[in-house]
C-alpha cells in the first residue's frame, strides 16, 4: 500500500467523499494486518536461513501482533490471524493460525476441519481472500459474504500475502463486519439527496443502501437493471487498491 491513492477508488464526486472514511479506516487494518505478515515472512526467512522447517509451534510468537490487531480495530475487526499455504510447515499438512474478537473473554481461537477426507472439511484455498493475494501478491478485501466458518454475519476478510523469497507461505487477515462499515456509510448515503443510493462491491453486492426496497447482501448489476430500475448501473467505473466498490444512484 502507498499512501490514500492506493486505497481510494477512482470515484469522483460524491463517491468519492463518501468512501474517503470507510478507505481510511480499512487501509488502517491493512497496515495492521500487513505487520503480521511482516512478521511471518521473517519467522519464514529465520527458519530458511537456519536450514529448519517450520512448524504451528513458531507461530505463538505472532499472537501478540494478532492481539494487538483485535484491539487496535475493536468493534471493527470480528477475527485475525494467519492461514499458510498447504506444504508451508512441516507438521501440518494446512493450518490455520485464527482469533475471533470475543469481548468478555478476550480472543478465541478459532477451530476449522482441515481434514480433506472429511465431510466437513474447510478447503480455504478455494476462497477470494486467498486466492487473490497468492494470484497477484497484493493486498485483497473479499466480500460481503456470509461468513459461516467464523463470525456467521456478512463479513469482510482484508488479507495480505506472506512471501519468502518469492514462494507464497500464505496470507495475514482481519474479518470486518460488513454491519459496521454499514453503520459508517449509512449517514454518507442518506445525505446525497432524496434520490436512491447504493454502494455495491465489484461483484454487485450491496454494502450499504438508502433504500429500504434494496437491502445489504443482495447482488445487483447491468443484467439486474429490470429489478431496480430507479438505479443507474454506470457504463465505466473504474477502482484501485482493495476497494474496488461502486456508487449507483
Amino acid at each position: 500500500m502507498k499512501g490514500q491513492a492506493a486505497g481510494v477508488p477512482a470515484l469522483t464526486g460524491d463517491g468519492g467523499q463518501l468512501l474517503a472514511g470507510i478507505a481510511t479506516a480499512i487501509e488502517r487494518v491493512v497496515g495492521s494486518v500487513a505487520e503480521v505478515a511482516g512478521a511471518m515472512t521473517a519467522l519464514a526467512a529465520t527458519a530458511g536461513a537456519g536450514r529448519r522447517p517450520l512448524r504451528r509451534a513458531d507461530l505463538v510468537t505472532l499472537r501478540p501482533l494478532v492481539d494487538q490487531v483485535l484491539a487496535r480495530h475493536r468493534g471493527f475487526v470480528a477475527g485475525a490471524g494467519m492461514v499458510l499455504a498447504p506444504g508451508a510447515l512441516a507438521d501440518a499438512p494446512r493450518w490455520i493460525d485464527w482469533w475471533w474478537a470475543d469481548q468478555g473473554l478476550g480472543p478465541g481461537q478459532l477451530e476449522v476441519d482441515l481434514d480433506p477426507g472429511s465431510a466437513e472439511f474447510y478447503d480455504y484455498t478455494t476462497t477470494e481472500w486467498y486466492r487473490e493475494p497468492e494470484r497477484t501478491g497484493q493486498p485483497c478485501i473479499a466480500g460481503p459474504y456470509v461468513d459461516f466458518i467464523c463470525t456467521r454475519e456478512y463479513t469482510f476478510t482484508v488479507s495480505v500475502p506472506v512471501l519468502d523469497a518469492e514462494r507464497f507461505v500464505g496470507v495475514a487477515g482481519a474479518d470486518i463486519l460488513a454491519d459496521e462499515v454499514e453503520r459508517m456509510l449509512l449517514p454518507e448515503l442518506c445525505r446525497l439527496g432524496n434520490r436512491p443510493a447504493v454502494l455495491v462491491s465489484g461483484n454487485g453486492r450491496v454494502i450499504a443502501s438508502s433504500s429500504a426496497s434494496i437491502l445489504p447482501g443482495e447482488v445487483i448489476g447491468a443484467a439486474g437493471r429490470g429489478r431496480t430500475g430507479h438505479l443507474a448501473w454506470p457504463d465505466t467505473v473504474t477502482a484501485a487498491g482493495p476497494l474496488p466498490w461502486m456508487l449507483l444512484s
